[in-house]
């Protein structure tokens, strides 16, 4: 949410019902939700999209491949009723006074994409679902104040869990998804002087714990000595998380 509670939803992966309880528990309002912004096509990220956006009337941003995808796939009903606003990697856009920079993202989906979002003020990096950090994710999140990045899976927990052979090496493979040694790099290469805090997310409950993904990133940050300058929260999967005002 943006300054006067108004602002955009990135993704929508629950029942729009339980988004709405999560947003009130965590004294948001669901009504000053204005647009809605996709970055790729997978059940986790689209399955309330449709509902919130025809319960709230409210545009659906995404990529044509994207687009396209949902029309040929299993959900292809999932945008009727829907406005829907098209975009380009690497065009910035407008969504309820923010300007959105998408930047490509690895990862086993249409057009997958993360993004930059900056209100004339501050700078938020959010990028999920990437199987490698590739120079062009690095350089388009350069200088967020604040980071939404997937700490997805412990690489030992991963290798010694219950998932068959082809999951495990498609988790693994550059479009799969980023482990919690991979984000702490990630993290490292981002680091600046102003940034503020690192909320890891998208951690899989199967091959990832909690205190793993965290620790991880707060090594990555000793090495510029910021341990105690930026803050790092694990995005909770049962409830909402703490509000941050960058």
């Amino acid at each position: 949410m943006g300054r006067r509670g108004r602002g955009v939803l990135v993704d929508a992966g629950l029942p729009a019902r339980l988004i709405e309880g999560r947003m009130a528990a965590a004294g948001l309002d669901p009504t000053g939700v204005e647009a809605l912004v996709v970055t790729h096509e997978h059940r986790d990220h689209l399955s309330g999209v449709g509902a919130w956006a025809r319960s709230y009337r409210v545009p659906v941003y995404m990529t044509a491949g994207c687009r396209e995808a949902i029309s040929g796939g299993i959900a292809r009903d999932q945008l009727d009723g829907a406005e829907v606003v098209e975009f380009e990697p690497g065009r910035a856009f407008e969504a309820s006074g923010f300007e959105f920079y998408p930047v490509p993202t690895s990862h086993d989906a249409a057009d997958s994409v993360g993004f930059r979002i900056a209100d004339g003020t501050s700078v938020l990096g959010f990028a999920t679902d990437l199987g490698v950090a590739s120079p062009a994710l690095i350089q388009g999140l350069q200088g967020a104040a604040l980071l939404y990045l997937e700490s997805n899976h412990d690489e030992n927990l991963l290798l010694s869990g219950p998932y068959p052979w082809f999951l495990k090496q498609r988790i693994r493979s550059c479009r799969g998804h980023l482990s919690n040694e991979a984000c702490g790099a990630l993290v490292s290469e981002l680091f600046h002087d102003g940034l503020k805090a690192v909320v890891l997310g998208h951690l899989s409950e199967v091959n990832n714990r909690r205190q793993l993904a965290y620790a991880a990133t707060r090594q990555a940050l000793r090495k510029w000595k910021a341990e105690g300058s930026v803050m790092v929260l694990v995005a909770r999967q049962d409830g909402p998380g703490r509000v941050l005002s960058v």
